[in-house]
């Protein structure tokens, strides 16, 4: 810690009697940061002369303030919020200024504070009614405790104290109580129903909420349950209940049994009705029950969830029923009819229910599109792969005023030093201010900075589809072109796999874990490092490019040998998981290739190959490649050619 202190005073020394480079400014900005951190640096006094003109200087005030609350007051708070109130700094300081004074019990502080910032969420408004109660204002924090209490969520610790307050007067009523159970219910926080169930006294609101508990136990006596029983919203959220879990072990029994009751809700319930319809109606069709379509029939009369119409035709194509995929096809909306993927169903059921049907035509029009389905039907028709490129002017002067808005200017420099989800505050925020041009333009400086995901969030921002450059980038190109030949696949097939996954985000994380620019799960990882013989240590290591990307090739050439050398198989194992595809395959694996990826279970999965597949022709193409979407091997496993076999038992 003394090292680190010496060196920035002499490098602080040495830099005041000369120009300071940018980067020298960056290489003090993060050691200033770090001794903040460590609560060595208590002063910027030294530091200004270097960094006041220094984009990231207000971070470092931010930081000194936060550190030093205890030593702050309300005056220097205001001041830092309104210098710099175009930043997310300003927000960040009231709400860690706000916890603090709260900590503290510093409750009139408090109250002045909230006044002057209010921050709207329950916590914060919890907190506020805490300082009223502590500070001669408990009639009005025990009114506004009725309305944060009456939620269907927990509320934070913070509110315990005004609850605890507005319970010493004989609140809650049984009926309040019972409310919020129900509330709690409804949206799956049983823990919490549990805890308010202590609450309601009132003998005939106790025994409905018992037959609750009892229903959620056996959901099965959901079936016997009349309205004299439980009426209302009660009703509603028990058979809800029932039914999602009767349901995942007996599909028909349950949906028949929800025939039935469905009948008894009030039109008030209308909500629960409609919810119930579809969760049951895409349960029955995802698992392709054999009595599934009787059964969605009735869930669904009038063709109103257009979920579910899309589910009966996949349902008709996994039966190659095209008499039906086609009447189907025809209840959807106008618009999705006309949509790339049903045309293409459309197509196909013409061609087999008559070899007459005109086929090169329809083909052809599709094959315009640049999606999955427009590229299958280029390939089948021997058509050129349609980019429909372009590229918004980009002019030099709205250029140069974009790059000197201070926000982007700050957000640049963030993502430069990897603090990117700073980088991403400042940049969100300017953005809300910018017009679609400015947005898409913006787009286009990010990608010159190399920060490749936040341009393409550009383009998915402003609905601009065609703007190739900025969708699709090629980072780390090399690296992938070589792990792919290494791995004897498609040189651009990881690379689509990278872009689909983390959108180039090489320090992407998902909530299951997944990490890097190929979303490698650690067991994963340690896995194919082990067989591959790849050096890989530490779980950080994901993060890098390098490591990453030959981790992911590796597995991914796997996948693709497991399945047979099958693109659209070892794609969804990718994603999926092997175990899964597996599965699929020994249900469906007898259907062609095409109608196998539309009846893909997963509406993730599904998504996730049709668009790595398209991906790749893109990259080949804006690499110069001719590539092409199936090999010849695959495309012999299309609906319209020949009828492929039952592949081997996995």
């Amino acid at each position: 810690m003394r090292t680190l202190a010496l060196c920035l005073s002499l490098l602080v020394t040495s830099q005041t009697s000369q120009a300071v480079t940018i980067d020298q400014q960056r290489t003090q900005f993060l050691a200033s940061h770090k001794l903040i951190e460590m609560g060595t640096l208590t002063t910027l006094d030294q530091q200004k002369g270097v960094l006041a003109d220094y984009p990231l200087y207000p971070y470092l005030e931010f930081e000194l303030l936060r550190k030093q609350l205890g030593k702050t007051n309300q005056g220097q708070i205001t001041a830092f919020t309104k210098q710099y109130s175009d930043t997310p700094l300003a927000y960040r300081l009231n709400r860690a200024w706000l916890s603090h004074l709260f900590k503290n019990k510093r409750w009139a502080d408090y109250k002045t504070a909230y006044a002057q910032k209010p921050v709207y969420n329950d916590l914060y408004s919890c907190r506020l009614q805490v300082a009223r109660l502590n500070s001669g204002e408990k009639k009005a924090a025990l009114k506004a405790a009725k309305t944060l209490w009456l939620v269907g969520h927990s509320q934070k610790d913070d509110c315990n104290p005004l609850f605890d307050a507005w319970k010493k007067t004989g609140q809650p009523t049984s009926d309040m109580a019972s409310t919020r159970f129900w509330m709690a219910a409804g949206k799956g926080n049983v823990t919490l129903a549990r805890y308010i169930e202590r609450s309601v006294t009132d003998p005939a609101q106790k025994k409905q909420i018992e037959l609750f508990w009892k229903i959620r136990q056996s959901p099965d006596l959901a079936d016997t349950l009349t309205t004299k029983q439980l009426s209302g919203e009660a009703r509603a959220v028990t058979l809800q209940y029932a039914y999602k879990s009767w349901s995942r072990r007996d599909r028909v029994a349950a949906t028949n049994s929800w025939l039935k009751q469905r009948k008894t809700l009030a039109k008030t319930e209308q909500s629960y009705v409609d919810k119930l319809n579809r969760t049951l109606a895409l349960r029955l069709a995802a698992n392709f029950d054999a009595k599934a379509e009787p059964l969605i029939q009735k869930l669904d009369p009038f063709f109103k969830i257009e979920e579910v119409t899309e589910w009966r035709i996949r349902v008709a194509l996994s039966k190659q029923d095209w008499k039906s995929v086609n009447r189907y096809i025809l209840q959807l909306p106008d618009a999705k009819q006309k949509s790339d993927r049903w045309l293409y169903w459309n197509t196909v059921a013409n061609r087999q229910l008559s070899l007459k049907a005109p086929l090169k035509q329809p083909l052809s029009t599709l094959s315009q599109e640049r999606s999955f389905y427009g590229f299958l039907a280029a390939e089948l028709n021997n058509q050129p792969f349609a980019l429909n490129k372009q590229t918004i002017p980009l002019q030099k002067p709205a250029l140069v005023k974009l790059e000197s808005i201070p926000g982007l200017i700050r957000a640049r420099e963030l993502f430069l030093l990897n603090r990117i989800v700073d980088a991403n505050r400042e940049w969100r925020r300017v953005e809300k201010n910018l017009t679609k041009d400015q947005k898409l333009m913006a787009g286009y400086l990010a990608l010159s900075w190399g920060w490749h995901n936040r341009a393409i969030n550009a383009a998915i921002s402003t609905r601009e589809w065609d703007e190739l450059m900025i969708r699709f980038p090629a980072p780390h190109k090399q690296l992938f072109e070589q792990n792919a030949e290494l791995r004897k696949i498609d040189l651009t097939w990881p690379l689509a796999i990278a872009r689909q996954e983390s959108a180039f985000l090489k320090n992407a994380r998902s909530h299951a874990g997944a990490r890097g620019l190929m979303q490698l799960m650690p067991g994963t990882a340690k896995l194919t490092a082990k067989k591959h013989k790849i050096s890989y240590k530490r779980l950080s290591q994901l993060n890098q490019p390098q490591i990453n990307i030959a981790l992911g090739t590796a597995y991914l050439g796997e996948m693709y040998n497991l399945f047979g050398n099958n693109k659209a198989y070892a794609t969804a194992a990718y994603n999926a998981g092997p175990h899964r595809v597996k599965k699929w395959l020994n249900d469906r694996g007898h259907l062609p290739l095409d109608i196998w990826i539309e009846t893909i279970p997963f509406k993730e999965t599904r998504r996730y190959v049709q668009n790595v597949l398209a991906f790749r022709v893109i990259y080949d193409r804006m690499s110069g490649r001719n590539g092409s979407l199936l090999s010849e091997h695959e495309e012999k496993l299309l609906a319209l050619n020949a009828k492929p076999e039952k592949p081997k038992s996995l």
